[in-house]
């Protein structure tokens, strides 16, 4: 038996969204290719639908092309997902700097589940945290990473991911958690998954969205941020864009990271640098379900080491030393180096400006919205330009 679909894109160039199911009806606007809307009821040819203004009306069904999109929940058609965690029990600063920016922030992804080689899923739902998205409207994702211990494990996601009873059993269980726990649906986040596992890990999504798209839940991943296809890469090799594509209702792209604490110093996330990945990006994914990754953190390097820093602290690091920092008009970040204790540091990041013109690339791209990773961490000025 046929469902009435959820959302459905105007595929003609422009059409009509009329009040009445007739094309001698008044015309409410007009709507043009790429547009997405939710579907209310069907009826005679046409369906009735409302448009991302509110408005509501009937469009013909030749005009549209039925499907899993997800309509915008931000502040101005923008997406604001923002990554919940906790460092430690007690642990308040993502709780903070949800509750104080509730308003700006549509969807919440809190950091909650693990999984392991056999699919068990382990973890456990912040009730307060949840309690606040619910009554604010916020959709969440419940975030099912790959962590075995305190790192991300390449054998763990191996061994499930070439295991059918393994992937099984893990579906079942997301499916599980997600209905227990009123979420909006998954955020899959595996990271280091061997390139051998490429066609395994397309499996894997094929399968869950399978389960979970006839329950109306969102099936999306964080994905490591590329900007070619880069098969040989032991980091993005496995994640092959292109087939993922139809399963996925969400793509949040990891555009951080470009420089990190193992290796040589530089700008956590280059303007160019991100750019390129969209671009690749849109190759792949439309607009309207892409999520550009924001760091909402530095590093600091010195000649043998690096370590993560959150604004916070770096920002404890200025006032200490009395640094004035630099501003890297080539990157579009800040920076500054430092001495201590004889030994000389680097510290780039990413604050309120940083972020501004990362989304001057949302709109020039017009790209769904952005994620930040992770709430709590962020310069607290970059509420005023997403």
């Amino acid at each position: 038996q046929s469902q009435t679909p959820n959302t459905a894109a105007v595929t003609t160039d422009l059409v009509n969204m009329r009040t009445e199911n007739s094309t001698t009806s008044k015309t409410v606007s007009v709507l043009k290719k790429g547009d997405i809307v939710s579907v209310v009821a069907e009826k005679d040819g046409w369906y009735q639908v409302k448009n991302k203004s509110g408005e509501t009306g009937w469009l013909a069904k030749w005009a549209v092309k039925p499907g899993y999109f997800v309509l915008p929940s931000g502040s101005n058609g923008r997406e604001i997902l923002g990554y919940y965690a906790e460092s430690y029990k007690g642990d308040t600063r993502g709780l903070t700097s949800f509750t104080g920016n509730i308003d700006k922030i549509s969807m919440l992804a809190p950091f909650s589940y693990r999984i392991d080689q056999n699919g068990k899923i382990s973890g456990s739902v912040n009730a307060q945290v949840m309690k606040a998205a619910q009554t604010k409207n916020v959709q969440t994702l419940a975030v099912v990473t790959n962590i075995s211990g305190s790192n991300f494990s390449k054998e763990t996601v191996s061994k499930l991911l070439r295991s059918s009873s393994a992937r099984a059993r893990a579906i079942d269980e997301i499916l599980s958690i997600l209905k227990k726990n009123g979420y909006s649906g998954v955020n899959i986040d595996f990271e280091g998954v061997p390139v051998k596992d490429r066609s395994y890990l397309t499996t894997f999504f094929r399968e869950l969205s399978a389960a979970l798209r006839p329950h109306n839940l969102l099936v999306t991943a964080a994905l490591p941020a590329k900007t070619a296809e880069e098969e040989w890469s032991s980091w993005s090799g496995a994640f092959d864009y292109k087939a993922l594509s139809p399963y996925l209702d969400l793509a949040v792209i990891m555009t951080y990271d470009q420089h990190q604490a193992a290796g040589p110093a530089g700008p956590v996330a280059a303007q160019g640098w991100v750019e390129n990945v969209i671009k690749y990006s849109l190759q792949h994914f439309s607009p309207n379900r892409l999520l550009m990754g924001l760091a909402a953190y530095g590093y600091e390097w010195n000649e043998r080491t690096g370590r993560a820093l959150n604004y916070a602290s770096i920002e404890s690091i200025i006032k200490k030393y009395g640094i004035s920092p630099k501003w890297h008009d080539q990157y579009q970040t800040p920076y500054f180096t430092y001495t201590k204790s004889g030994n000389e540091y680097e510290v780039w990041y990413e604050n309120q400006s940083s972020t501004a013109a990362k989304m001057r690339l949302v709109d020039k791209y017009k790209i769904r919205g952005v994620a930040i990773w992770r709430l709590g961490y962020e310069d607290p000025g970059i509420w005023s330009v997403l």
